[in-house]
């Protein structure tokens, strides 16, 4: 009887989100407000809302619908509050103007594995965090994408397939002499995608790897396709793995600034750093409970070597369940900012008031 109870506040919590959205809060100066909303410096952000956060959030309402179907209720509440409230700030600066670069300073976010708003969120912190870890080490190594494939697997083994992988790369990357000679370090992202035409699941391993400045093709260190095919296939224990990709990544240049060497690089640690699972445009329920239930508790990305340690050195958070909204850098609280709050309500973002802040004030 009290699943039930749960049940209907929950299915009624999802007609509210969608329909109705949230009552605006009374905390806010209406001057101020009245004012903020007739400003040219919001519609940067109010751009950015309609063409990138809504469609997130529609979409992981559309997710929280799905979890309500299956009985996960407390997944289903949270995601589908993911994403209401967002605070954006605008610096002000001493002769009283205000940016039109807003950054995002405070919101709700769930961090629910699948939730397509936090799964955005999540991928522009992991492009930062490679970003920053390979600016320090751009001068002293070169970098590979790899990518390690196996057969499409069941919904049923799923799980022990991810299992067996990660215990292929560890007997691969520790015990390989070839490898632990030539490897020193590297970023691996999990990524899963699902076959609507069979049903069938495809986890595979993005990863870059960071490999001594002397790696050509024509050094003795060299580990050609073939080579990193047999090994993975060992490593595995499958003959019927068919596709390793390995490729240097072009773009570096010792003699340009490591800045400028990894800004060369973007797109691939874009391609790393994107979503770790594809739903696709639709949600179906089956898919939905097994990737819930695969990914439950267990890591996606993984920092390795001298990876690790830099990031250990520039004390980044972690990069699964760590901070969300500050994902391109923190907000400089020295300054004044005008806090623009905005609130999901039928639909679409809705500017509910603004706040200026000083730090004299303090937070908002």
């Amino acid at each position: 009887m009290d699943k039930e109870k749960t049940s209907r506040r929950v299915l009624a919590h999802l007609q509210e989100v969608n329909v109705n959205g949230f009552e605006p809060s009374n905390d806010h100066d209406d001057n101020i407000t009245k004012c903020v909303k007739s400003q040219h410096y919001i519609h940067n952000v109010e751009k950015e809302l309609a063409e990138k956060f809504a469609i997130k959030k529609d979409r992981s309402l559309t997710l929280a619908q799905a979890y309500f179907r299956l009985g996960y209720d407390r997944k289903a509440f949270q995601v589908s509050e993911c994403g209401s409230f967002l605070q954006f700030a605008h610096a002000i600066t001493p002769n009283g103007s205000v940016s039109s670069d807003g950054k995002l300073w405070r919101a709700n976010f769930c961090k629910d594995k699948l939730c397509p708003m936090c799964s955005w969120r999540r991928s522009y912190k992991i492009f930062g965090q490679v970003s920053r870890v390979m600016d320090v080490i751009a001068t002293q190594y070169r970098f590979l994408m790899l990518t390690l494939t196996i057969p499409n697997c069941s919904a049923d083994s799923l799980s022990d397939t991810i299992d067996e992988m990660l215990l292929g790369w560890r007997n691969m990357f520790r015990a390989d002499k070839k490898i632990t000679s030539v490897v020193n370090g590297y970023f691996r992202a999990l990524e899963i995608t699902y076959n609507e035409s069979n049903g069938t699941y495809h986890p595979h391993f993005h990863c870059i790897l960071a490999v001594p400045l002397s790696y050509t093709r024509k050094s003795d260190l060299y580990i050609s396709q073939g080579e990193w095919l047999s090994m993975w296939r060992k490593a595995m224990k499958r003959d019927d793995i068919l596709i390793v990709d390995v490729r240097m990544a072009h773009g570096k240049d010792v003699t340009s600034g490591a800045s400028e060497s990894v800004q060369c690089l973007s797109s691939a640690i874009a391609e790393i750093a994107k979503y770790a699972v594809k739903l696709g445009d639709g949600f179906d329920d089956d898919v939905i409970r097994c990737l819930s239930d695969v990914l439950h508790h267990r890591r996606l990305v993984h920092f390795g070597g001298i990876f690790k340690k830099v990031a250990s050195d520039l004390k980044l958070d972690d990069a699964e369940d760590g901070d969300l909204v500050h994902v391109d850098g923190d907000i400089n609280g020295a300054l004044a900012y005008m806090i623009v709050r905005y609130q999901w309500s039928c639909g679409a973002y809705k500017m509910i008031d603004a706040v200026k802040y000083t730090p004299q004030k303090g937070g908002v």
